[in-house]
């Protein structure tokens, strides 16, 4: 948090411009709706940041057994319970206001799925991995809502999920250098939050409405920003207002996007296609998973086809749809 004198000037080195999440359709039986800001179809503009989806799940909705390759996710749930779990066990059942990071490297298979009687809502964000740790041995981190470092000011309370906050230190280390802030305000409160030299970033609304900068955003709405020097970003809340911040420094590498796989080569997804043929994908061990347990029922096997529409072609894969159309963040 920094306070200003009402002497200085304004900042004005932070550029900033402002999108409308994507609203997709609830699914006919009611079990799944989504908004997504972006998708990795843009992953070359946004380069670290590949895509954000906020998901609203009930049972048997879900996303079921499907592969990532080259980057890292985060899941925050926000309501409800989603069981995590991945074809060598499961990664934990996540309640209200507990985080997944997965350091997806070099492969893994697993399932996102609502569990008991309510919906679950969560806002799953990708993360690029750099060249070196594109192939590094998968790793799968829970924090439990209490473990995660949180700073409290008048009415704005943030938690530090990944890099540094006003003297806390995120509970994970990307390996983007992403730092990602989950911030909550009552109905007046206000945050000017540091953006050192050349980070780029958004804030994405999940509720409310905020002044962020120059522009009024409301609930789906994402304000990009990009500092060329260390400047700060002022958001004044209207109402009360849930927003997660998201920046790091841009990842200066070439970047191929194929449905699950996000790579720097075109060979390297060609690699991964390879080894999902031949069974060997995502069967390596997965650091500091909990003992190997069978997949859901629901996600004992992929979607039907999904070996023949896999290979070579951008593909969606959720809880029923094995899709030809272009990947938009989803799964």
């Amino acid at each position: 948090m920094v306070s200003r004198r009402p002497s200085e000037a304004p900042a004005s080195l932070l550029v900033t411009r402002l999108e409308q999440a994507r609203v997709f359709p609830t699914r006919r039986d009611g079990t799944m709706r989504k908004k997504v800001g972006f998708g990795s179809d843009r992953a070359a503009q946004l380069n670290p940041m590949l895509s954000l989806v906020e998901d609203w799940m009930k049972a048997p909705g879900g996303y079921v057994e499907h592969l990532h390759q080259g980057f890292e996710t985060v899941t925050l749930v926000f309501a409800g319970q989603v069981e995590c779990r991945d074809a060598r066990g499961p990664c934990e059942v996540l309640g209200e206001g507990d985080v997944q990071w997965l350091t997806t490297g070099s492969g893994v298979m697993h399932a996102e799925l609502p569990i008991g009687e309510g919906e679950a809502h969560q806002i799953q964000l990708w993360l690029n991995q750099p060249l070196a740790g594109k192939l590094g041995a998968p790793c799968c981190r829970t924090l439990r809502a209490a473990e995660v470092p949180t700073v409290a000011f008048p009415e704005v309370t943030v938690r530090v999920i990944a890099g540094h906050f006003s003297g806390l230190e995120g509970a994970v280390v990307a390996a983007s250098q992403a730092r990602v802030l989950d911030v909550r305000f009552e109905p007046t409160g206000a945050l000017e939050l540091p953006i050192a030299s050349g980070r780029v970033g958004y804030a994405y609304v999940a509720e409310g409405e905020l002044q962020i900068g120059a522009h009024h955003a409301r609930a789906g709405d994402l304000v990009h920003f990009n500092s060329k020097l260390a400047d700060r970003l002022t958001l004044q809340a209207a109402a009360a207002a849930h927003v997660l911040v998201v920046d790091a420094p841009p990842l200066l590498e070439p970047v191929v996007v194929n449905g699950p796989f996000i790579m720097n080569t075109a060979a390297q997804i060609q690699q991964a296609y390879g080894a999902f043929r031949d069974g060997t994908f995502g069967l390596g061990p997965i650091a500091d998973g909990p003992p190997q347990q069978p997949l859901h029922p629901a996600a004992q096997a992929p979607a039907p086809g999904l070996m023949q529409s896999v290979e070579g072609r951008s593909v969606e894969m959720t809880v029923d749809v094995v899709s030809e159309r272009g990947t938009h963040g989803g799964r």
